[in-house]
C-alpha cells in the first residue's frame, strides 16, 4: 500500500534526525518498492544506530544478494542483541552450510525464546542425531503452539515408538486441520488397524 507523499516526508525526516524506528520503516518501504539499494542503506544506518530488527533484515538483504559472511556477522549481531529471528535465520544458515553443532545452538535459543518455526526445527536435527526424546520434547512444545507440521512429525515418531494411540490423535488433529501428509498417514494407520471404510476417505482427501 503506497505511503502519502506528505508520511513519506514525515517518516524521512525523522529517519535523517536518526531516529532507529524511522529509519527501519523506511527501509522497509523501500524494500517493499524493490529499491533494494535505499533498503539496504537505511537498514544499515538503522543496524549501526542498534536496531536489531533491521540488522537482521539486513543480514537477510545481504543473504538474498550472496554475502554470506556479512549476513552472517549482522546475523549474529542480531541474535546477541536478543533477536529470535535472527537467531533462527543464523542457525538455519549454519545448518545449510553443514556446521550442525552451531546450528543446534542457535535453533536451541530462538526455540527457548518462543520461535516455533525454530523448535521445529531443532526437533528434526535431533531427530536426525537420533535423540529421539529431545526431538520428542521440541515436537511438542511446537505442536502446542499450532505448528501443524510438528503436530504430524510428532505422530509419525510417536507411532515408531510403538505409541499408536496418541500418534492416531496427531495424526487426526493434523488432518483435520488441512495437512494432506497427515491424512495419508492418518488413512495408513487406519488400514493397517483394519478401519478400511475411513481410511479410503483418508486416502481420498489426501490426494486432494
Amino acid at each position: 500500500m503506497p505511503l502519502p507523499p506528505e508520511t513519506l516526508a514525515t517518516l524521512r525526516r525523522a529517519a535523517e534526525r536518526g531516529d532507529g524506528t524511522a529509519m527501519h520503516n523506511l527501509a522497509h518501504f523501500y524494500h517493499n518498492h524493490s529499491d533494494f539499494e535505499a533498503a539496504e542503506h537505511w537498514f544499515r544506518r538503522a543496524a549501526a544506530a542498534g536496531h536489531t530488527r533491521s540488522m537482521n533484515n539486513l543480514a537477510v538483504l545481504l543473504d538474498q544478494f550472496g554475502e554470506l559472511d556479512e549476513a552472517e556477522s549482522w546475523y549474529r549481531r542480531a541474535a546477541a542483541g536478543g533477536n529470535s529471528n535472527a537467531m533462527y535465520n543464523l542457525a538455519t544458515m549454519l545448518y545449510q552450510c553443514g556446521d550442525r553443532v552451531d546450528a543446534e545452538t542457535w535453533y536451541h535459543h530462538a526455540a527457548m525464546a518462543g520461535h516455533v518455526d525454530a523448535m521445529f526445527n531443532l526437533a528434526r536435527l535431533l531427530e536426525d542425531q537420533r535423540r529421539v526424546d529431545d526431538a520428542e520434547a521440541w515436537y511438542r512444545e511446537a505442536a502446542d503452539s499450532g505448528d501443524i507440521d510438528a503436530i504430524n512429525n510428532l505422530g509419525m515418531l510417536l507411532r515408531r515408538r510403538g505409541s499408536v494411540t496418541e500418534a492416531r490423535r496427531c495424526f487426526r488433529r493434523a488432518a483435520d486441520l488441512g495437512h494432506p501428509r497427515a491424512m495419508a498417514n492418518l488413512a495408513a494407520l487406519l488400514e493397517s488397524e483394519g478401519a478400511h471404510r475411513e481410511a479410503q476417505t483418508w486416502y481420498r482427501r489426501a490426494a486432494g
